[in-house]
């Protein structure tokens, strides 16, 4: 005989939306527990010392120069690259912790950044030199697999063509795999694929730009403010085309403190006003009222949850576009270094976006005012709940400083860097 298929009863749609539901929240619970046990069983395995010890096998002229905090670590081709504020560079093998190059060509170069180009296997290095008073940025790609060989001198020399004097720059858009660079002297910017550095796509010459914000496909144009409103234009990252231009109205005598792109969003505030929150494409407009935002000194945009980290004192929060604050984050107040340039090279956000990791001053310990240092833990927090995952008791092994905190995704490593120029790997 025939059998009929018949449509769910609506006990039975209600009990599968509830399984649906317990199938999700245990995923969510089984994820959270997956990324404890990535951290808590964190141990100090190795110590990496930036600065060359003098003797015999050193080249004395790095030997000398003065000890100074780690700002920034890129971690890349099983190698660990460590930048001290003295500009001085080296990098390490992963696995022994042994040195294996420095990178400044000479004790007259300072490096000021790092950029690790996925896209074609290379470290990017932004330094400069005493050639010109240090007043012009060099850039210039080595090989990962030179570096982990031990010869930092074969390299490519990137954006020649490129005066890069304050205050120009160059911007690494890893999002959308380009390069910006901007020339203070012709007024001009230049867009640079990432997978072939040498290759510029296009220019912008437009003597009103006051900056450029880059966001996933588009980039946002702010001109100089003009009576009661800023002039945006939108273009496409890839081809530099006018996708749309137009006028923001804002209040006349009030300085725009964030200007921000999202996407289709543009988020906009002045001061002792709401942030807004504006839809270019539909003129849609989410106000969040000062007593909720108030203005933060960083932003770090997560594309793949639709949502955004604030960073304001010592509090950090996460928001979504509707202008809903969406996770409080459980004993989590940030601790900076004192002598930190750039807060964040103390917070760390994990490749899937879904950790957040941060020297934090843990409320637990405010009633052992006899040692402040014993309050300071590296925390590993759940972003989307704002749960705390796990603490690194630092101090308990070790008594100086951190000033620069990274995380090997795939090697499961920690990797911190602190105040006298040394950098420590801590492994599950």
């Amino acid at each position: 005989g025939l059998k009929r298929a018949a449509a769910d009863a609506p006990s039975s749609v209600c009990n599968r939306l509830f399984d649906r539901q317990i199938d999700a929240r245990a995923a969510r619970t089984f994820e959270k527990q997956s990324m404890r046990q990535r951290f808590l069983r964190l141990r100090p395995r190795l110590t990496c010392d930036v600065y060359p010890a003098a003797g015999p096998s050193q080249d004395p002229e790095f030997a000398f120069i003065r000890r100074s905090s780690i700002l920034e670590i890129v971690v890349g081709g099983g190698l660990i690259f460590g930048l001290a504020e003295s500009g001085l560079c080296s990098a390490f093998d992963m696995d022994t912790g042994r040195r294996v190059c420095v990178l400044n060509r000479s004790s007259r170069e300072v490096i000021r950044s790092l950029f690790h180009n996925k896209l074609n296997g290379t470290l990017i290095i932004v330094a400069v030199t005493d050639a010109d008073q240090y007043s012009s940025l060099r850039c210039r790609s080595c090989s990962l697999e030179d570096l982990a060989g031990g010869s930092a001198r074969k390299s490519t020399e990137l954006f020649t063509s490129e005066l890069l004097q304050s205050p120009g720059f160059v911007e690494f858009d890893d999002v959308n795999q380009k390069v910006l660079t901007f020339c203070a002297e012709a007024r001009q910017y230049k867009v640079w694929s990432m997978a072939e550095p040498s290759k510029m796509l296009y220019h912008i010459t437009d003597s009103r730009i006051d900056e450029i914000k880059i966001s996933p496909g588009i980039m946002l144009l702010v001109l100089a403010k003009t009576h009661n409103y800023v002039p945006l234009k939108v273009i496409s990252i890839e081809t530099g085309q006018m996708l749309r231009e137009f006028k923001q109205l804002v209040k006349r005598g009030e300085p725009i403190v964030v200007i921000e792109q999202f996407n289709q969003k543009l988020l906009l505030k002045q001061d002792h006003s709401p942030l807004n929150i504006i839809d270019l494409l539909t003129s849609e407009l989410v106000s969040v009222q000062p007593d909720r935002f108030q203005t933060p000194f960083a932003f770090i945009f997560l594309y793949d949850r639709q949502s955004f980290l604030a960073f304001r004192q010592q509090e950090v929060m996460l928001w979504n576009l509707n202008g809903e604050r969406i996770s409080h984050f459980q004993d989590h107040s940030l601790w900076f270094p004192a002598a930190a340039e750039d807060h964040t090279s103390v917070i760390f956000i994990t490749e899937n976006q879904d950790v957040i990791i941060s020297l934090c001053e843990s409320r637990r310990a405010s009633d052992r005012p006899r040692d402040q240092r014993s309050k300071i833990a590296i925390h590993v927090s759940h972003i989307a709940s704002g749960e705390c995952l796990a603490r690194v008791d630092w101090h308990a092994h070790n008594r100086s400083t951190v000033t620069a905190l990274s995380y090997n995704d795939t090697r499961g490593d920690l990797v911190v860097g602190d105040e006298h120029g040394r950098i420590h790997v801590w492994s599950n």
